[in-house]
C-alpha cells in the first residue's frame, strides 16, 4: 500500500480511488488496468502530468502508476497495449504505458520503463478505469430533444484543433451561454481537459470518465454511445450548448468509420474544421459535406498566412476565423444560431 502511494500518479488514473489497491499482481495486464512501473531510460517523456494537471519531473529510477493502453498518434507514437509484465514504454505525457510499433521521426525513443505489477484490490481482481467510469452507459433517447453539438475537427494531429475548440468556448460563454465540453477521442491527457475548463467550459467530459485510457480500435457503436452519453451528460447539466473535439485527422481509422455513419450525423448540429494547410482545409471540408455533416466555418494554422486563408475562403466560401475572432461573441452568436438551427431541422427528421 505505501509503495502505491507514494509512487508518481498518472493524469489517466484520476477517477480511481487508490484505497482499492491492496497489492501488487503478476496477471498479465490488460487495456485500462492500473500498473505500477519504474522508469528505466528517459527519453522522449521527462515529465509525467499527475492527476492535478501538473507536469512532474521524472529520475531514473521512479515509480509510477500508468494505465495499460493503446496510442495512436502520426506525430509521436504507434503503440499496442503490453502482453506482460516486463520492459516496455511509456507513450504519453497523460500516463499511457504500451509497446511501441511505430513512431514519427521527429520525437526521440520513448522514455523506457519495466513494468512492476498490475494493481489488485483486497479480493484479487485487477483495477480497471472500467471500473471507475463517472458517466454511466444510459442515455436519453435519440428521439427526444437534445441540446446543440457542435464538433471540432481537423485535418491532422497538431492543426489546430484544440485551440478552435476552446476559442469557440471562450466566445460562447462571452455570449451567456452555460457551454459543456468533451473530448470524445484520442489519448488520456490533460492539456485539452485543463484548457476547456479555462476557456469558460463549466463541465468537460472524455472517454476516461467512461472508463477508456485511449479510444484506439473502439467500434463505432462504443463511440457513437460514448457521444451520446456525454449529451445526456450535459444536457442534464442543463448546458446549452455541448463543444466536442475529435482527436486526430479525417484518415485516422476511427474518425472514418465515425463520419460515414448516419447514426452521427444525427447526433452533431455542425462542425468547424482545423487544418495545418490550404489544401488540408478544402479537402477536409469536402470529406464532411460529402458525408453530409454541415460545415460552419474554418480555421487552423493555415490562418497564420493571408494568402492561405483568402485561398480556402474563396474556394470553399465558407468563413475563415483566426482564434480572436472565435472568442468574439457575435461570432459564437452566429455560430450558436446555425448549430441550433441544424438541430431543430434534425428533430423535425427524427419525429
Amino acid at each position: 500500500m505505501s509503495r502505491i502511494h507514494t509512487a508518481k500518479r498518472s493524469f489517466v488514473t484520476r477517477n480511481v480511488n487508490l484505497n482499492d489497491g491492496h497489492s501488487l499482481s503478476s496477471q498479465v495486464p490488460e487495456e485500462g488496468d492500473l500498473v505500477l512501473a519504474r522508469v528505466d531510460r528517459i527519453r522522449q517523456h521527462g515529465r509525467l502530468e499527475n492527476v492535478d494537471g501538473r507536469r512532474v519531473h521524472l529520475f531514473k529510477g521512479d515509480e509510477l502508476i500508468l494505465v495499460a493502453g493503446n496510442r495512436y498518434a502520426t506525430d509521436q507514437f504507434h503503440a499496442v497495449t503490453p502482453n506482460k509484465l516486463g520492459s516496455c514504454q511509456l507513450v504519453a505525457a497523460g500516463g499511457i504505458a504500451a509497446n511501441v510499433v511505430g513512431k514519427s521521426a521527429q520525437v526521440k525513443p520513448a522514455t523506457e520503463i519495466t513494468l512492476l505489477g498490475t494493481l489488485i484490490d483486497q479480493a484479487g481482481k485487477k483495477l480497471n478505469l472500467k471500473d471507475y467510469r463517472k458517466l454511466q452507459p444510459s442515455y436519453i433517447h435519440p428521439n427526444t430533444a437534445s441540446i446543440p453539438v457542435l464538433m471540432v475537427l481537423g485535418s491532422d494531429m497538431n492543426s489546430g484543433k484544440t485551440s478552435m475548440a476552446c476559442s469557440t468556448i471562450k466566445g460562447l460563454s462571452c455570449d451567456g451561454l452555460k457551454v459543456a465540453g468533451a473530448k470524445l477521442t484520442g489519448t488520456g491527457a490533460g492539456p485539452d481537459y485543463w484548457k476547456m475548463l479555462d476557456a469558460g467550459a463549466f463541465r468537460v467530459r472524455d472517454f476516461v470518465d467512461n472508463g477508456h485510457p485511449s479510444t484506439v480500435g473502439l467500434s463505432v457503436n462504443k463511440l457513437i454511445d460514448l457521444l451520446r452519453i456525454i449529451k445526456s451528460d450535459a444536457q442534464q447539466s442543463d448546458a446549452d450548448v455541448l463543444v466536442v473535439e475529435i482527436a486526430d485527422g479525417v484518415l485516422q481509422p476511427e474518425n472514418q468509420k465515425l463520419l460515414s455513419d448516419p447514426r452521427f450525423l444525427q447526433e452533431i448540429s455542425g462542425a468547424i474544421v482545423a487544418a495545418d494547410s490550404a489544401t488540408a482545409a478544402v479537402y477536409c471540408c469536402e470529406r464532411l459535406i460529402q458525408h453530409g455533416i454541415p460545415v460552419h466555418g474554418l480555421g487552423g494554422l493555415f490562418t497564420r498566412s493571408e494568402l492561405s486563408s483568402e485561398e480556402v475562403g474563396l474556394q470553399l466560401g465558407l468563413p475563415v476565423y483566426r482564434l480572436e475572432e472565435l472568442q468574439r461573441p457575435a461570432t459564437a452568436n452566429y455560430l450558436m444560431n446555425l448549430v441550433s438551427r441544424e438541430q431543430d431541422n434534425g428533430l423535425r427528421c427524427a419525429f
